[in-house]
């Protein structure tokens, strides 16, 4: 057994991709909820289920065969690409159109009018969405319940700014943001192999789900 390879085994790659709080929003989603979310980008959240099954083992692998420079795994002497076909594919969503930046200034957001603390997570979101279903304008909730969806299927990103303009959420290449943000989250974990750090657990960010469709 290598050095190398001994050190592979002592990082164990977790990530961040969940369903639950969605899964269960799901159960109580109204007509004109739905509806309402049918005529966004993310159609199909209704149909997430609550439990995802999502293999931290192949996770492991295909970290330790990413290649940055090309793009892909390695399989079997082979590049397999990664590619923004794949998230078209996968989940439906553009790759064209107008560009998210993640890294713009702060903007006042309107899913924080809802909430006192100056800290939100998605647990907050969730409870709150099911304290609240039937006293929420359909949009509030849905602006919400995609924030959720975001937040734990998409982007582990809690920026409420990205579903204030909840009418045009189609005219954003949503495909290039979920793609760029899982590739250098690989990255950063494939690096993680050949330093002499002490980590032993590393999230791998994003919608990894999409390495095992």
């Amino acid at each position: 057994m290598t050095l190398f390879f001994f050190w592979w085994m002592q990082i164990y790659f977790r990530h961040s991709c969940r369903t639950h709080f969605l899964g269960s929003l799901n159960k109580s989603l109204t007509e004109q909820q739905i509806i309402c979310l049918e005529q966004t980008p993310f159609a199909w959240m209704p149909k997430l289920k609550e439990s995802l099954k999502i293999s931290r083992n192949l996770l492991n692998e295909l970290v330790h065969v990413w290649v940055e420079r090309r793009g892909g795994f390695v399989l079997n002497k082979e590049i397999v690409r990664f590619s923004l076909l794949d998230v078209c594919l996968g989940l439906g969503l553009r790759v064209v159109r107008t560009k998210i930046d993640l890294d713009e200034g702060f903007v006042e957001s309107q899913c924080r009018k809802h909430f006192d603390d100056e800290n939100v997570d998605v647990k907050m979101v969730y409870e709150f969405l099911m304290q609240h279903h039937g006293d929420l304008s359909v949009v509030d909730f849905c602006r919400l319940y995609v924030l959720i969806r975001i937040c734990e299927f998409l982007l582990s990103s809690r920026r409420g700014s990205l579903v204030d303009d909840f009418g045009i959420l189609g005219k954003y290449n949503w495909g290039s943001l979920v793609y760029e943000y899982l590739v250098e989250s690989l990255c950063t974990a494939s690096l993680l192999l050949s330093d002499e750090g002490n980590v032993k657990y590393f999230h791998v960010d994003g919608c990894v789900y999409l390495l095992q469709v």
